[in-house]
């Protein structure tokens, strides 16, 4: 029985599910009510829900994973690098949705001049009224940040959407060319910061194509903690992939993006071979991460050749993966559990009682999305989108 979003459904079982938290616990029912994981168990009954206002999906069988995490999205519409022309639109829920993704990190980029931190909170303001659940960063590809209030630390201590900074650019012609300083005294901002605002605190750092790659942030590490550091952009070249293992012996946390690889990006390799390799070198898989760089744009070859990055190509790198022999539970760790755990995100990325309710439901054969819940809400029924009650999509 399917209700459109925004119907009154006190609860929701999702009965029948091959559950992947995403380690494997075999086929469960999973109670979601208040738009939390109240419980997981076999055949549930005797439920602690008013069973007359609770809708039921049976799986019959069907996957059943985290809602997916997309830790770096230009949900304003990222692009603007190659003039005017090159400026892709704002993100809507429904793409998110229809991907599996029912989490993001929204962030500026390259374009720090016509789009800022207001209209980012706004938007992502805007998106969870859709369900969708959004997080910002202050910042944009140039240091110093950008941030709403004139200060980081009153930006994340006052405002719950902000959590941290994003992507200020090293290595990088485009970078405002930072000193070792500049990034070790905005890495201490963001720790203090987090601690005062009970987040964790991290910077997103754009990792460019020159010759010092990851250098700078390893220089800095004697004076800051590296889980305040989240590095991009890992499999974008050779020489900082070959460098990610040095990274990960130090605890961080080593970010591939899906789009970068050939042949748009000549010298990239894509995020299944990039896992493959750093697996092979001895990297502890926990700490790689996939995001999308979704709604970013390619201005490689100029406005007149632009490319939009939409958000499932998240969704098919995990399904690559596993079509590849993966099991499904490490492919879907990239993009849930570990992404979870690398930004502080406690209540996201793992099927467990008290968790958020952000699920996925895939068919066996082919992992096309059934169903998806996000926020406690069903939002795409059996591969459709259910409408908004709004009557416009954002």
């Amino acid at each position: 029985m399917a209700r459109k979003v925004g119907s009154s459904v006190s609860s929701l079982l999702l009965k029948n599910a091959q559950v992947y938290a995403p380690e494997s616990l075999g086929v469960q029912d999973v109670l979601v009510a208040a738009g939390k994981i109240i419980c997981i168990g076999k055949e549930l009954s005797g439920l602690p829900v008013d069973e007359e206002k609770m809708q039921v999906i049976d799986c019959d069988g069907a996957l059943l994973t985290p809602g997916f995490i997309d830790a770096h999205v230009h949900m304003l519409g990222g692009g603007g690098g190659a003039g005017y022309g090159s400026r892709a639109p704002e993100l809507t829920a429904t793409e998110a949705f229809m991907a599996g993704t029912t989490t993001v990190i929204g962030c500026l980029g390259v374009d720090t001049v016509t789009r800022n931190v207001m209209a980012l909170v706004a938007k992502a303001r805007s998106l969870r009224e859709r369900y969708l659940n959004v997080y910002c960063v202050d910042g944009g590809l140039d240091l110093p940040i950008h941030t709403l209030t004139g200060s980081l630390r009153e930006d994340m201590y006052l405002i719950p959407e902000i959590i941290g900074v994003g992507e200020p650019a090293i290595s990088d012609k485009r970078s405002t060319q930072p000193s070792l300083d500049d990034l070790r005294k905005l890495v201490a901002d963001v720790h203090v910061a987090g601690r005062l605002a009970g987040k964790m605190g991290f910077v997103q750092f754009h990792l460019g194509d020159s010759p010092s790659g990851i250098k700078p942030l390893l220089d800095i590490l004697p004076d800051v903690l590296i889980k305040h550091i989240v590095p991009l952009h890992f499999n974008r070249n050779p020489q900082v992939l070959s460098e990610a293992p040095e990274w990960a012996k130090n605890g961080g946390y080593i970010d591939l993006t899906v789009p970068l690889y050939p042949p748009a990006y000549k010298l990239g390799k894509s995020v299944p071979d990039s896992i493959e390799l750093l697996k092979s070198q001895g990297v502890d898989r926990k700490l790689l991460t996939v995001s999308s760089d979704g709604n970013g744009v390619s201005t490689l070859f100029g406005k007149d050749y632009i490319h939009r990055f939409p958000l499932n190509i998240l969704y098919n790198d995990v399904k690559i993966m596993y079509e590849r022999g993966m099991e499904l539970g490490e492919a879907v760790s990239y993009v849930t559990s570990n992404v979870a755990d690398a930004y502080g995100l406690a209540s996201k990325g793992r099927i467990e009682a008290g968790k958020d309710a952000d699920l996925v439901v895939m068919e066996r054969d082919g992992l096309k999305i059934r169903t998806v819940v996000s926020a406690g809400m069903v939002v795409v029924d059996k591969g459709t989108r259910m409408p908004p009650t709004y009557g416009i999509d954002v």
